[in-house]
């Protein structure tokens, strides 16, 4: 999605939003093979100070143990959304609404495009009044 605050180094602003496993597909001792990043801590300039990351941007996929061999793959977003996000946390989250209000308002360009296997809720997202 791009973002009307995205920065002039970046043209594009990539989230994503994690979905709970169905229960169909849960088991007991299944193998969890994607993991999402504990921020990194960072140093603010003014204080020396350390604080976390607001929130995730990376997730990694660990290949189940089998004997295939296969590599560990690390993929960075903008932002990573917890499996518990609701719709309404991915809106105000990606600042859809200042993107809206830009393309309406502002006259600005804009472009979201939305990516998911068939039937993950991608075309029923709501957006509050």
């Amino acid at each position: 999605m791009s973002s009307t605050k995205s920065s002039p180094a970046s043209l594009f602003q990539v989230y994503l939003r994690l979905r709970p496993p169905m229960p169909q597909h849960l088991e007991e001792h299944a193998e969890r093979c994607l993991t999402i990043e504990t921020p990194e801590p960072k140093v603010t300039a003014e204080d020396g100070q350390e604080r976390a990351a607001a929130f995730p941007t990376h997730i990694t996929l660990q290949p189940p143990s089998d004997a295939r061999k296969r590599a560990v793959e690390r993929f960075g977003f903008t932002k990573v959304f917890e499996e518990s996000a609701s719709q309404l946390d991915v809106f105000h989250g990606t600042e859809l609404d200042s993107l809206v209000r830009g393309v309406l308002v502002e006259g600005r360009d804009g472009l979201i495009a939305t990516l998911g296997v068939t039937g993950s809720g991608k075309v029923r997202s709501t957006v509050p009044p």
